[in-house]
This record gives C-alpha cells, structure tokens and sequence, in this order.
C-alpha cells in the first residue's frame, strides 16, 4: 500500500487542506474522497488519519461537521463547519467582532446566511482556542443601550435575498406586492422597480428604490396629485423607500430599469424618504442645559464642532445639526434637561408636544 511507503504530512497542512475541500466542495464529500484529494496533493498515507482528522475537527470548535449518511451508504459524509473559514485574526480582532456582531443582532439583523454564520463560527472558534475561558458562552462580551429597541418587523427571508442579489448584479428589477401605508381602501399594491440601497435603522430594513409602474386594485389607484403615504411609493418614475416587512411578495423580473442620473443615498431628498427630516439644511441650535445634561453632552456630543458656555441662567450649547426626528426624540426624551432657545419652530414644536403630553395627564390618576 501506498501507505506503507509514506509518512502522512504535519496535522496543521492536512486539517487546513481538509477544511480547503470542504470550502470549495458544492456537495457533502465522502471521506474516500477526501483522502483521495489529500494523497493527491501530499502522497499515499492512510485513510485511518485522515478519518482520525475529521472526528477531531468536527469537536468543538467545529471546523468540519458529519451529515447524516444516506441509507446504505458505507461512509459518512462531510462538510465545513462554522468555524471552518481561512481567516487570520487576532483574539482582539475576534472580541471586537462578537460585539459588533450581538449589537447587530440587537437592531434587527440576522447574521443567519452561511457565510456569516460561518464567519461567526470562526469568531468563536479562535476566542475558544486562545481565551482561559469561553468568553462567548458566559456572555462576557454583551452589548446593550438605554433606549428601549423595538422588535424588527418581522419580513421573509427569501425576499431580503432577492434584493440583494439584484443589487450584487446591478441590472436586475424587481416585482415586488406591498401594503401601502395611507392609500385608502386599497390593501396592496403592485410595483415594478428598480433597486438602489439597503438602509438598516431602528429595527427595520428599507429599500430605496426606482419605481417605474404602479398596478393597484380596479378603481382604488390615487388621484395624481393626492398626498402619498411615508413608506410607499411616491408615484411611477420616482424613488421611494418601502418597508421590508410591508412586501408581500418579491420576484425577479426580466426588464433592465436604468438607474436614476446622479443618485445618491446620502442626498437629501432620499434621506427624507429614508427618515423624516425638517429641514433642508443644518439648522443653528441652541439649548440651555441642566447640569446633568451638560455633563452627559460634553462627553457624547450631540453633533461635532459644538460649543458649550457656562451662564448665570445655566449652560449653554450651540451647534449646527438636521433638524430630524431623531433630534427631535432626543429633545422630548431630556425635556426635564433641556430648553430649547432656537430656532422657534423648534422651540414651538418642543412646547406644543409637551403641552400635548400634559393633556393627556390632565384628569388627574390614570384608569
């Protein structure tokens, strides 16, 4: 045998040329056949260690996993492991990772495609190997925040795919049936579009988009100059963001839309779709702050370049920041902290919700 002829090759070359076919293989493999790529590349040694290999790599952490044999089949079959990617990073890195990986998973997203599974794997694999103990597993490294985060609407998998294969080939549109948000009596709506940009925020997934024809229901398609819903399309030959969750169906389609000329995700007209924004520019912003506010702003700023001056009357900040919805919230959320001095629409808006929000406390004890 050839075998008896030749030393088996060092274990570190053999497992990361296992773990190599196994990554390029588009199949389950048999470990006949996995030995027989091995002797190929190092020469005849016994397929008893290249078995012994596979076992050992299929332990935690898993490089290499066992599939369920088919009925009569005599071997096993193998295929890669989560830990089974050819990366180098460094324990650090591989810390630095996990955490991005948990606050990721916090604000909707799911690393649940192979690759990142696998990446993940890795992750977790190379921390196993090199911590004192298993950092992961006693939940060392967390992630969290103050604010309450809702749950991701909930959208098909199959759907996100689609999307981002059409976005990877550049030329592909899409058909996609939605639920329009404020369109009246009609319940769906048919678009055919082009895709543009993938917007993860607040726990949801957006979809910025060219939609070039609208198909509603017989005799609930809205007039031409009526007022569309946020969320929706904004009328044939113009871009919109829709909702992931809000897709009822999503499938490839055979025309090449154009891209729009000179599009950009970070402008300001797709920004407001992307979320709500009043102003069309920096506003100038001035707050007086309490204390504690101001401890917690000098730290985290609220937007870069600010200044913050000590008065008799309490701290002063001024800035230049969008007047978004996100600063909006802010404002109202530290309202015992904060007054707003200008601009006066904003000022207006603080007060007249906070006057709002007394209202609603008015009759004294709650029922």
């Amino acid at each position: 045998m050839a075998g008896s002829k030749y030393t088996a090759p060092d274990r570190e070359r053999r497992r990361k040329a296992l773990r190599m076919l196994l990554q390029d293989a588009a199949t389950p493999q048999r470990t006949e056949q996995l030995h027989q790529e091995l002797e190929r590349q190092f020469g005849g040694f016994s397929i008893r260690t290249t078995r012994r290999d596979l076992v050992a790599m299929s332990k935690r952490p898993r490089l290499v996993k066992s599939v369920e044999k088919p009925e009569h089949a005599k071997s096993l079959l193998w295929e890669g492991g989560q830990g089974s990617i050819d990366l180098s990073l460094s324990p650090i890195e591989c810390l630095t990772l996990t955490a991005i990986f948990q606050h990721a998973d916090r604000f909707g997203f799911r690393a649940d495609t192979e690759d990142l599974t696998r990446l993940r794997g890795y992750v977790a694999s190379e921390l196993y190997k090199h911590a004192r103990r298993d950092l992961v597993a006693e939940g060392r490294i967390t992630t969290g925040t103050r604010f309450t985060v809702l749950r991701p609407g909930a959208y098909d998998e199959a759907h996100l795919r689609l999307i981002q294969q059409a976005l990877i080939d550049g030329n592909s549109s899409l058909d996609v049936l939605y639920r329009p948000r404020d369109a009246g009596a009609a319940e769906t709506c048919g678009y055919r579009l082009k895709p543009l940009a993938l917007s993860y925020q607040d726990s949801n997934i957006y979809l910025s988009a060219l939609v070039t024809e609208e198909h509603w229901p017989d005799g609930l398609q809205p007039p031409a100059d009526a007022p569309r819903g946020k969320y929706s399309s904004n009328g044939p030959g113009q871009t919109c963001v829709l909702m992931l969750h809000r897709m009822l169906d999503v499938q490839t389609c055979w025309q090449t839309i154009a891209e729009p000329v000179g599009y950009d995700v970070h402008a300001q007209g797709v920004q407001k779709d992307l979320m709500t924004i009043h102003s069309d520019g920096p506003i100038d912003l001035e707050l007086r702050l309490s204390d504690n506010l101001h401890n917690r702003l000098s730290e985290n700023p609220l937007a870069q370049g600010q200044v913050i001056i000590q008065q008799p009357e309490g701290w002063l900040l001024r800035c230049q920041i969008a007047d978004t919805q996100g600063l909006r919230l802010f404002l109202l959320s530290n309202a015992g902290d904060i007054q707003v001095l200008a601009p006066p629409q904003l000022r207006a808006h603080v007060r007249g919700v906070l006057q709002q929000a007394l209202a609603q406390y008015a009759d004294g004890e709650g029922r």
